[in-house]
C-alpha cells in the first residue's frame, strides 16, 4: 500500500512539473506571436495600409495573455499577424497603381 502511494505521489509530481512547463511554453509562444504581429502591423501603418481590425485583435490578444488564456491569445495574435502580413502584401501589389484619395488632404 505504501509503495502505491509513493508511486502515485511521484507520478503526480512529474505531471505537475510538466504542466507548469507547458504553461510557460505557451506563455512565451503567445508573447512572441503578439510581438511579431505588432512589428508587422507597424510596417503596415508606415505604409498607410493598416487594416481595420488588426489593432483590435492585438489588443484582445494582449488582454487574453494578461488573463493567462494563452491559447486564445495565440489564436488572436496569429490572426492579427495574418492580417498585418496581408496588409503589407496588399500595399506591395498595389503600390504602382493610382489611388484616387491619396492626393486629397484629410479634413
Amino acid at each position: 500500500m505504501k509503495m502505491k502511494k509513493t508511486i502515485f505521489f511521484a507520478l503526480l509530481c512529474v505531471l505537475s512539473v510538466s504542466l507548469v512547463y507547458a504553461d510557460n511554453n505557451q506563455s512565451m509562444e503567445s508573447d512572441q506571436m503578439i510581438k511579431k504581429a505588432q512589428a508587422t502591423n507597424k510596417i503596415a501603418i508606415k505604409l498607410k495600409n493598416e487594416w481595420r481590425d488588426t489593432r483590435k485583435l492585438i489588443k484582445s490578444a494582449k488582454k487574453a495573455h494578461a488573463n493567462k488564456d494563452y491559447a486564445k491569445a495565440l489564436e488572436l495574435a496569429e490572426e492579427a499577424l495574418n492580417q498585418a502580413t496581408m496588409a503589407v502584401e496588399q500595399h506591395n501589389s498595389q503600390k504602382d497603381k493610382y489611388r484616387f484619395l491619396d492626393g486629397y488632404e484629410k479634413y
